[in-house]
């Protein structure tokens, strides 16, 4: 992607090889995230869109390549060592547990943390930042709608207060007002200096949130721009965001 300097990058993935079995999904990806940006990843179907976040959280181990996250190679390190350092991974499946509250869900994203008074006050500053926690603190996550669900998933995230954030096809299932306020909430994000890494079909919108954007095609980065000069891009458009997609929708 466009050239940075060091102290402005926290993600960096050189020539990144990874897939499943003797297969290979990425073959040869490079991409970086800045920190406090947002940066979409779009491409067809199979380009391997989901299969960059699994190897950046650690869900999937590069076959050869290297993941570089705030100035340390984390190629080799568990799920669980790199959630430590700041990467939180939204699946593109809802992961609330229905039977639980929507407070008792938003607590489970501190599991790691092990001072009660630090959990607290993460709640309480998650709390303020999704007003859905606390006004359906008391209800079974599972009687939430699809577009509620996902924004509690996104203040659960919160919880461990990451410097990244992958997110899997946020919208997803989604009615357009729902989609609308999800999309609102991760541009959010990234005011907070959070950094966002999002993968999503619908191209259009994950564009008109991003600063940048990259475009993967059968496992490689095809093409790189902002997310302002892609959706604006003609051969963009009628690749990924449908006829007459020229006019894009106004950013959130």
């Amino acid at each position: 992607m466009a050239a940075n300097t060091d102290a402005e990058i926290l993600l960096t993935l050189t020539d990144v090889t990874a897939g499943y079995g003797a297969g290979l999904i990425l073959k040869g990806v490079d991409l970086s995230v800045n920190r406090g940006e947002s940066v979409c990843l779009i491409g067809p179907n199979g380009a391997g869109k989901s299969t960059v976040l699994k190897t950046i959280s650690g869900l999937l181990r590069p076959k050869s390549g290297t993941v570089v996250f705030a100035g340390t190679d984390i190629s080799a390190m568990t799920s669980r060592q790199r959630l430590g350092r700041g990467i939180v991974h939204v699946p593109q499946d809802r992961s609330l547990f229905p039977g639980m509250t929507v407070w008792e869900n938003v607590m489970m994203g501190g599991f790691i943390l092990s001072d009660p008074n630090l959990v607290r006050r993460r709640m309480e500053e998650v709390a303020d930042a999704f007003p859905i926690v606390a006004k359906r603190r008391s209800s079974a996550a599972g009687s939430l709608s699809g577009g509620e669900q996902k924004q509690v998933e996104l203040a659960r995230s919160l919880m461990l207060d990451p410097a990244l954030i992958l997110l899997d096809e946020p919208s997803i299932g989604l009615d357009p007002k729902s989609r609308t306020s999800v999309f609102a909430s991760i541009a959010g994000l990234a005011k907070t200096g959070r950094s966002v890494l999002l993968v999503e079909q619908n191209a259009r919108s994950g564009l008109a949130v991003a600063h940048r954007a990259a475009v993967l095609e059968a496992g490689v980065v095809a093409l790189t721009g902002s997310g302002e000069s892609l959706l604006n891009d003609p051969e963009v458009a009628r690749l990924y965001l449908g006829a007459g997609a020229s006019a894009h929708a106004p950013r959130s």
